[in-house]
């Protein structure tokens, strides 16, 4: 999940909604994350440094994706190509 997330993160800069609907999409619609799935591992991904949630309006977070994080979704890119074509 925490590749998945840094993923999508790294296409465009999102918020915790938006990613649960997209990895939603993905799978085509049978499996959605819980907000209990996504915020713990987008936490996990700020306190590793791979991405840093910005405010916006509405007092909600936007995550964006850091260099050390682009470094890292890089170093793991057969196992990110790996779980997209599952969710095909």
């Amino acid at each position: 999940m925490k590749l998945l997330v840094l993923h999508l993160i790294a296409q465009q800069p999102k918020h915790g909604y938006e990613i649960i609907k997209e990895i939603s999409d993905l799978v085509g619609g049978g499996y959605s994350p819980s907000a209990g799935t996504i915020y713990p591992t987008l936490s996990w991904l700020e306190d590793m440094g791979f991405v840093q949630a910005h405010m916006t309006e509405g007092d909600r977070k936007q995550y964006h994706i850091t260099e050390a994080g682009n470094t890292h979704l890089q170093s793991q890119n057969d196992q990110v190509k790996h779980l997209l074509e599952i969710g095909r």
